[in-house]
């Protein structure tokens, strides 16, 4: 990915050597396309960023590099093929110590396996049924690996599925990682995204939620 210097970055916690930065971007598809491609906000925009980066020899070496240099509460840009926001929920995943296989995701985005991903999303909608299809084939994937993968090729990787309103989901299925996220100090927002939910109104239903689940357990007590 190119990029390019902000000056209301904050500094990073974490570098890249110079000499191991030179040997992948020397490789880069993105090496002259100027930075300003991949600081757009308009969905065209990203999907146009997106389709260099998932074309690039190098996709797994940037989206590391870029994790490393994220600030884990800012993001910015398209980086490794993800969106800022996409590279917040991995920071969720993380915490809740689920690490994506990047090498099987590139493979799952490549021509050989992405028109099965595609095809599974279409008929099965859910990160989860698009795992037990590719298991069904002899993958041995984790969910956070497709989440990848979906994302690289253009789709949402939503944990929520169809048939139900989102906020009966939140309450039905997903408490515990609600919980458990918040409990590490994740953000109401964060935690939406993660899960694949409207930010703004996702935040406040989670905060509901929150508030519910504890008058339970103190009136239980």
């Amino acid at each position: 990915m190119s990029t390019r210097p902000d000056p209301t970055r904050r500094p990073s916690t974490i570098a890249v050597s110079t000499r191991e930065a030179t040997h992948w971007e020397d490789e880069a598809a993105c090496r002259s396309i100027g930075g300003d491609a991949f600081f757009v906000e308009s969905k065209k925009g990203m999907q146009q960023a997106r389709d260099v980066c998932v074309k690039c020899p190098v996709l797994v070496k940037c989206l590391r590099d870029r994790q490393a240099k994220d600030d884990k509460s800012y993001q910015w840009g398209v980086g490794g093929g993800l969106s800022a926001v996409q590279r917040r929920v991995l920071v969720m995943e993380e915490l809740l110590g689920n690490r994506p296989d990047l090498d099987t995701a590139r493979l799952l985005a490549s021509p050989q396996w992405m028109y099965r991903v595609r095809n599974l999303s279409s008929a099965r909608w859910s990160l989860d049924g698009i795992v037990d299809g590719l298991r069904e084939d002899g993958l041995d994937v984790t969910t956070v690996t497709v989440r990848v993968a979906v994302w690289w090729l253009g789709g949402e990787g939503s944990r929520m599925g169809r048939g139900r309103s989102w906020r009966r989901q939140l309450h039905d299925d997903h408490v515990g990682t609600i919980t458990e996220l918040r409990a590490k100090g994740a953000r109401l927002s964060d935690i939406a995204l993660y899960l694949g939910v409207p930010e703004v109104n996702g935040s406040r239903a989670i905060s509901d939620l929150l508030l519910r689940v504890a008058a339970e357990l103190e009136m239980a007590a």
